[in-house]
């Protein structure tokens, strides 16, 4: 009965240290190009706690989506 107790421990610390030598190995988000960044001016407002957030800079080619915050979507004011 230890033997499988054991043997169990095994494969479970075997199992955690696959997953987090697979995430330490996942590449991160590729830099965006700088000349696809542009000005902007968009202010945005939490609609949970009220924080407000200006973006001054955005990508060009992707669609601008608004920020999250206390997992919401922020309003665009």
């Amino acid at each position: 009965m230890q033997y499988l107790i054991a043997l169990l421990i095994a494969v479970v610390i075997f199992a955690v240290s696959m997953w987090a030598i697979n995430l330490l190995a996942t590449p991160g988000p590729e830099e965006p190009d700088p000349e696809d960044v542009e000005e902007v001016a968009v202010d945005y407002k939490c609609t949970v706690c009220g924080l407000r957030l200006t973006v001054t800079h955005a990508q060009t080619d992707d669609e601008m989506t608004a920020p999250r915050h206390c997992r919401e979507y922020m309003d665009a004011t």
